[in-house]
């Protein structure tokens, strides 16, 4: 009986190490470096992040093989609409937005790759420790680091066949939305 009871014990506590995906926020807004280098494509910009209702907000600036462009982009997943309006002529484009919504968070059968710090433990607030995780999706493959504290995106790498290979990095990145109005469509768009 005391050999069971240590084997249960062992087995809980090897169980219990086995690092879990985080769950992150649903609602955040916060800052987006993303590029792609086979389309000489780069975008920087503020983005809204609504997994409840998916919807993303975007106030960019488009690098496209050196050519800038400024735009409001809006992607309302659920409704399958997308507002794109362009910040210097004002002209707004609507489409149909064909491609699914794709969570920013952690899969549940992502496989954990490890941990690091990015910065420095040396004295608080100099460093944060990042958990990198990878895996498939139903339409991709994805590996990304998230905090271990509130588990907010920090980087995430993304390849499809419909977008190819997509590089995102998040900063500034704050739970809940400022201002809900960032999810209703531009009024040059109506």
């Amino acid at each position: 009986m005391r050999i069971l009871l240590v084997i249960l014990v062992f087995v809980g506590v090897v169980y219990g190490q086995t690092p879990k995906p985080c769950l992150a926020p649903a609602v955040w807004e916060g800052k987006v470096i993303q590029y792609d280098i086979s389309k000489q494509f780069e975008m920087r910009g503020r983005m809204a992040y609504d997994a409840y209702n998916e919807r993303i907000h975007v106030v960019d600036e488009v690098n496209l093989v050196d050519k800038k462009d400024y735009f409001s982009s809006l992607f309302l997943h659920r409704e399958r609409k997308e507002y794109q309006l362009n910040m210097k002529t004002k002209e707004c484009k609507v489409t149909e937005l064909t491609r699914p919504f794709r969570p920013v968070r952690i899969p549940n059968n992502a496989t954990f790759y490890g941990e690091t710090i990015i910065g420095s433990l040396a004295a608080p607030g100099e460093g944060v420790t990042v958990q990198l995780w990878g895996g498939h999706t139903e339409h991709g493959r994805y590996a990304g680091s998230w905090t271990v504290k509130g588990c907010i995106p920090v980087s995430e790498v993304y390849f499809s066949n419909q977008t190819g290979v997509v590089h995102t990095d998040f900063f500034d990145v704050t739970a809940g939305i400022h201002d809900p109005d960032v999810f209703i469509p531009p009024k040059e768009c109506m």
